[in-house]
């Protein structure tokens, strides 16, 4: 017994680093679902292009310039995204804005596979790679940077959309483009802002889970997959519920494997993380469309 219980305590913490980038994942796909009422299936690719980038720039600007016009650079991919391809859609369907973002996913996995190749490259570490012990857990740098990272993330959203005009402005925008004119916002510049710091959002957490695990194509960015598990459990309205859910989904994670050998079989930390959003939304009576989602605000 003491045994489970120190494997699944061990699981925990060596989950907390991924729940910490699925929070940063799911925060930039809670701001653009408020902002655009949209789920956003290119948020991977949209994380993961920028950590090719400073993994070509760094050795030539060096890592801190670097890791600047990458974070901006996710930023303008986001605008991109929402400009070219979602609002475009916009007078179709929330459905066909969301099957846009899909195909922004086959495109932007397509040119990184063309331009970078296929093969496991190292990623760029922001923080000296050391590791430590946390019971019988062991830790590096940049696990800690990702949860810092995180906690940092949480921290200005909640300011931005709790203590700035910004976050009301974005929800109007959403609800009722017409309104939100006469009222004097801009709705095209106030969505496009959402989807700039969502992309940053996205960068951030790609540069940094890019350094602890490394660079690829086609992998790299279905490791955001549980960050959209996260914001259907903590609700696509609320930054708090996503934060909570990352925890859950990281969690998870982590203790699944820790319970014995159907636990350690191939799959089984996404399958019981499939049952677990299933009956979430089955509570709740909500049906797993993007456009059709309703949860309370933060």
């Amino acid at each position: 017994m003491i045994s489970v219980l120190a494997g699944i305590a061990v699981g925990i913490a060596l989950a907390l680093p991924l729940a910490s980038a699925y929070a940063l994942f799911g925060l930039g796909i809670v701001v653009i679902h408020r902002a655009s009422r949209v789920l956003n299936l290119a948020h991977g690719a949209i994380a993961t292009l920028p950590a090719y980038l400073l993994y070509s720039l760094s050795p030539r600007i060096g890592i801190p310039a670097a890791v600047l016009l990458s974070l901006f650079a996710g930023g303008l991919l986001g605008v991109a995204v929402e400009r070219l391809v979602v609002r475009r859609l916009r007078r179709v369907s929330q459905t066909a804005q969301t099957v846009g973002t899909v195909a922004v996913f086959a495109l932007l996995v397509a040119v990184m596979g063309k331009v970078w190749g296929t093969n496991l490259l190292p990623g760029v570490s922001l923080v000296p790679h050391q590791a430590f012990r946390v019971g019988q857990a062991l830790m590096f740098t940049e696990d800690l940077a990702l949860i810092a990272a995180s906690i940092l993330g949480s921290l200005v959203f909640f300011g931005l959309f709790k203590f700035t005009h910004f976050g009301l402005a974005m929800r109007l925008a959403a609800d009722n483009r017409q309104a939100a004119s006469l009222m004097g916002i801009d709705p095209d510049r106030t969505t496009a802002q959402a989807w700039f710091l969502a992309g940053v959002f996205a960068a951030l957490g790609g540069v940094l889970l890019a350094g602890e695990s490394g660079l690829h194509p086609y992998l790299l960015p279905l490791q955001m997959l549980p960050a959209f598990v996260a914001a259907l459990l903590g609700g696509l309205d609320s930054a708090f519920g996503v934060v909570l859910g990352a925890l859950v989904v990281g969690v998870a994670i982590g203790i699944v494997p820790s319970l014995g050998s159907i636990g350690q079989q191939p799959g089984m930390p996404q399958v019981a993380l499939t049952a677990l959003a299933l009956v979430v939304m089955a509570r709740r009576g909500v049906r797993l469309q993007a456009g059709d989602v309703r949860s309370s605000l933060a």
